[in-house]
């Protein structure tokens, strides 16, 4: 519960945010609270909000900051510039994606006539803000060679390609919900008043490109959204009686089948059919596979446990290893997967568990390596674990720090 209460506080600012941007905007009380409900239930940030990761927070504060653009926009203090300096800062802190949303902001007043706002001294402070807040994270990242950009280089090797990405972005928003968000869209593109909102839909329209040229994921966009939604709430307050009650039933269906989706509401054995982000089956299994680990463990002389070694293929197989492992006496697990690679090798000696993909490099220690079962679960749903190997090498000719430097892998 107080893992999951953090990201659902998270997803409440967004709502909360979106209706303060339509607010801005000109919206009245039925754009702001169709704004708040829209933004807060799309497909992607119900999948996000319910577990803690980095992307949730991602998305609020690119939110965050979109609000603070557009009260720069709307003539507010420009002392806001370092409010915004410290939500990059931040958000850089948290993904390196906000760089995208960061330049896109120059970009987009540096191209139309609000590049006057860039005259003083107040966007420049706060890019400095920015800077000396990610500095921390830049300095670690040198020191240990740019892991960032060899991730980023397996995450676009692993991208579905450019039209995977545009037919996607409506899932996202639950299908439904791409009616007012393309309005939104429009209506920033066409605002042409005094404080001209034009700059907003040209960050979207960077951002979107940026991402779906450089092999991005799908919703690296959509906390862009947050706007959109914001905008489309003032499009649907004008429609007629008649087009916002329709507007508001095809977009309450949108919600409804987004949250089956997204959220884990039906039976779990249902979890592999609907799971269309993957998390949902990333939920499920983990006690199973630390039993399972245990059983191979037991397969081991009695006399030579104390120096096992448990070697996984993805932090997930370790982290489970090592939250719930403790209280079955298993060791600490290593992986070559990402941060516990950084973590370095195992302490301890002895003989070798692996789980998951790891044959090839167990092979270079263990000269007699042994499948001895496959991870299931007992509801049979897919995820990343499922029919997985488990390896069991009981005299093993080397150590895993040995080969420390061959195991690594960022992805």
């Amino acid at each position: 519960m107080a893992l999951r209460f953090i990201p659902a506080l998270a997803v409440g600012c967004v709502a909360l945010i979106a209706a303060a941007i339509s607010r801005r905007f000109g919206g009245g009380s039925r754009a702001q609270t169709f704004a708040a409900v829209c933004a807060g239930f799309t497909g992607v940030l119900l999948g996000e909000g319910h577990l803690l990761s980095t992307a949730v927070f991602d998305y609020a504060l690119w939110s965050l900051g979109l609000w603070i653009l557009v009260r720069i926009l709307d003539g507010d203090d420009p002392g806001l510039w370092l409010l915004l300096g410290v939500v990059v800062g931040v958000g850089l802190q948290n993904k390196h994606t906000v760089a995208f949303f960061a330049a896109a902001i120059l970009l987009a007043l540096v191209s139309t006539r609000r590049r006057a706002l860039l005259r003083t001294w107040h966007p420049w402070t706060g890019v400095l803000i920015a800077f000396v807040i990610a500095l921390p994270n830049l300095v670690w990242q040198r020191a240990n060679g740019w892991p960032q950009l060899e991730m980023a280089e397996a995450l676009r090797a692993r991208s579905d390609g450019l039209i995977a990405y545009l037919a996607v972005q409506p899932a996202l928003l639950s299908i439904t919900l791409a009616v007012p968000a393309f309005a939104g869209l429009w209506w920033l593109a066409r605002a042409d008043s005094a404080r001209s909102w034009r700059p907003v839909a040209i960050v979207y329209a960077i951002v979107f490109i940026a991402f779906g040229i450089s092999g991005g994921k799908a919703y690296y966009v959509a906390p862009m959204n947050t706007v959109l939604l914001a905008a489309g709430a003032v499009w649907f307050e004008g429609l007629s009686r008649k087009g916002r009650i329709s507007m508001a039933w095809a977009a309450g269906i949108g919600i409804l089948v987004g949250a089956l989706i997204a959220l884990p509401l039906l039976p779990i054995t249902r979890a592999g059919g609907l799971d269309a982000t993957g998390e949902l089956g990333e939920t499920v299994g983990w006690p199973e596979l630390v039993d399972q680990i245990v059983a191979v463990e037991r397969m081991i002389p009695a006399d030579q446990r104390a120096g096992t070694v448990i070697f996984t293929g993805s932090y997930g197989e370790a982290g489970a290893v090592d939250v719930l492992g403790a209280a079955a006496g298993l060791p600490p697990a290593a992986s070559g997967h990402n941060n516990y690679w950084l973590w370095g090798p195992p302490m301890q000696h002895g003989p070798v568990i692996g789980v998951g993909h790891v044959e090839e490099s167990l092979r270079a220690i263990c000269p007699r390596l042994t499948e001895v079962g496959t991870v299931s679960n007992p509801y049979e749903v897919e995820n990343e674990e499922l029919g997985q190997p488990l390896w069991l090498c009981i005299e093993p000719s080397g150590q895993l720090a040995d080969i420390w430097g061959q195991v690594r892998h960022y992805n």
